[in-house]
């Protein structure tokens, strides 16, 4: 995501400072790239200094960080020191990526941003107290606006899960689908994303607001699937799993660290989750260009296109 939305950024003129843990590989005149931890409060002044708007994207999630503790420290840690370096620095804009985890699983479909905060995992905790940490900080005067998107999708998929998806279908494999694929899981475009960013910089009345972002006419599971075959070429082929199987072997596999997927993420994908993104179009003027499936078919050919090269 943080990739993306640097390039996103250079295309639009802006003069960029990244900061990562690792580097970027973007190579542009005003591209600047400062390497460190967001834990480290001392780095996170350093990239922000002289910054107009800081977007923050940085975050932990289960299914690449084991460790709790650690996944606590990069999303609420790193999300305080992003906000004290901002505001001593003296940022006009601040922009963060919430997730729509803060719901929970069990949420009204389509769930819209007035409903109950109630988070089930580490991942969803993280991200409600650095929402709080957000609004401490525009009640002291930081311009901030906070996004809530759904899982991201797009050209950069990196989900163990869908990478592993990605590659059943390559090869005309069969792939899993749980409980049947019935359900409707709601992505949204990584450049979409991108899109609302850049509005919520340019729109004073974003201030202060939360807003959930999502593709529109969410297919189902399966439906997505079936697309990426035929942009395959390849004749679709399933392993339907009962959904108390499949919650007994996640259950399993993540007791032993190496499950693709999360025992809360495979909840998610057992019912319908999808989130009502009027607010972004009516404050932001902000409408998604992709659906779930031309997303993932992005992201398909961006997946197909890396190993190609490797």
């Amino acid at each position: 995501m943080g990739g993306n939305m640097a390039r996103a950024a250079l295309e639009r003129g802006h003069s960029v400072v990244g900061l990562d843990i690792k580097a970027s590989g973007i190579a542009h005149a005003s591209f600047k790239e400062v390497t460190g931890d967001i834990t480290d409060l001392r780095v996170v002044k350093q990239a922000s200094a002289g910054c107009d708007a800081v977007f923050h994207l940085a975050a932990a999630l289960a299914q690449f960080e084991r460790d709790e503790k650690r996944m606590h420290e990069v999303n609420v840690r790193g999300t305080e020191n992003a906000l004290l370096a901002s505001s001593e620095n003296h940022v006009r804009k601040f922009v963060y990526a919430s997730s729509v985890e803060v719901y929970g699983i069990d949420v009204p479909v389509p769930c819209t941003e007035d409903a109950p905060i109630a988070p089930i995992c580490q991942y969803g905790r993280d991200k409600v107290q650095s929402e709080q940490l957000c609004r401490e900080y525009a009640a002291k005067g930081l311009d901030i606006t906070i996004f809530r998107p759904p899982t991201i999708n797009g050209a950069g998929q990196n989900e163990p899960f869908l990478v592993a998806q990605m590659e059943s279908i390559s090869h005309g494999k069969a792939t899993l689908l749980p409980g049947g694929g019935k359900t409707r899981l709601q992505m949204v475009d990584v450049d979409d994303v991108s899109s609302a960013f850049f509005l919520a910089l340019e729109t004073p009345k974003s201030s202060g607001m939360a807003m959930n972002l999502g593709s529109d006419n969410v297919p189902t599971l399966r439906a997505m699937a079936e697309a990426l075959y035929k942009h395959a070429g390849k004749p679709p082929k399933f392993i339907i799993i009962h959904a108390s199987v499949a919650r007994a072997i996640v259950a399993v596999l993540a007791a032993l660290h190496i499950s693709p997927i999360e025992p809360q993420h495979l909840e998610i994908a057992l019912r319908d989750y999808v989130f009502d993104s009027s607010l972004a179009k009516e404050a932001l003027g902000w409408q998604p260009v992709k659906d779930d499936i031309q997303s993932s078919i992005a992201a398909y050919d961006y997946h197909l296109n890396r190993v190609s090269k490797s």
